[in-house]
């Protein structure tokens, strides 16, 4: 900006200076309905530049007017008008009718307190919707006015898409430098929940559990229900490893709680079959068998 205004200094000085350097200061002559005006052509630079300057005064004037609510009244934009539009719209969503609800928060982005919360609230419903490419258009728009106090809202809803469009690697850079920054909010951990379930990332999900449980993320029995899909997704994966002891490296790594349940133990008795392990698939199959006797008496 600087650069800027010194070659424009430089440029005015030359059209002052050289023609006074020359000793003549030359002419600007214009007819305007049989009126013949003339003038130095310095006169003339001055003149444009003061009108230059009152169209800038001008500008800024309106600017200030066009800002306040008598502005917001020339153009239509009525922060109560959108503040009913936000209502009705939340009506829409848990109606169903994400649709209906995207429009209505578009439209109340242009009178809102804060247009960053309209877009985002229209690209969640669009989200919801399977509007993936409306989603990304509003997303765009709330990146356009987002402060810093907004932007972990605005990421949050980012991730969603992210995932929605199984853009898994995007959406797990952005999920994994948040959690550093706030390791226990909840919503952030249930995406990431989410996001790891998605793209088959077992090993990550196991290593969230803790978290999840302590946060209580989810109900324990549905905790449950994640840790066993997770720990059997994982013995599935680990047996098609290219090295066939890997299966059972991970397993004696794992603890006491994981080696003793049953379901476990049938899934690793099963992959460690297939994979040509018989003799640790033995030794399960017959500690298997003394568990279901015992759970029978």
């Amino acid at each position: 900006m600087f650069k800027i205004l010194i070659i424009f200094l430089v440029l005015v000085g030359g059209f002052f200076l050289g023609p006074l350097f020359e000793g003549h200061q030359g002419s600007a002559v214009f007819e305007v309905a049989k009126y013949r005006i003339s003038m130095s052509f310095n006169s003339f630079m001055i003149l444009q530049i003061i009108g230059l300057l009152c169209l800038y005064l001008i500008y800024k004037l309106f600017s200030k007017i066009f800002n306040t609510k008598l502005g917001n009244w020339f153009r239509l934009r009525s922060p109560k008008k959108s503040i009913k539009r936000i209502e009705q719209a939340q009506f829409y969503l848990l109606e169903g009718d994400y649709r209906q609800a995207a429009k209505l928060f578009m439209k109340s982005a242009k009178g809102a307190k804060s247009s960053t919360l309209s877009y985002l609230l229209a690209a969640q419903a669009q989200i919801d919707d399977d509007q993936l490419i409306a989603a990304n258009q509003s997303l765009e728009q709330a990146a356009k006015s987002c402060q810093p106090n907004e932007l972990f809202a605005f990421q949050l809803v980012q991730i969603r898409l992210q995932i929605k469009n199984h853009e898994y690697s995007s959406a797990k850079i952005t999920i994994e430098k948040l959690l550093n920054e706030k390791p226990r909010n909840i919503e952030l951990l249930k995406l990431a929940d989410q996001l790891y379930y998605e793209s088959q990332d077992y090993q990550a999900v196991i290593e969230l559990l803790p978290i999840l449980y302590k946060t209580k993320a989810y109900p324990d029995s549905q905790l449950d229900q994640f840790k066993q899909a997770a720990y059997i997704g994982r013995i599935k994966q680990l047996s098609t490893d290219i090295d066939p002891l890997a299966l059972i490296k991970w397993w004696k790594k794992q603890p006491k709680s994981i080696i003793n349940n049953l379901a476990n133990q049938k899934a690793m008795a099963n992959y460690l079959t297939q994979l040509g392990q018989t003799a640790e698939a033995e030794r399960l199959k017959r500690n298997i068998m003394r568990l279901e006797q015992k759970e029978q008496f």
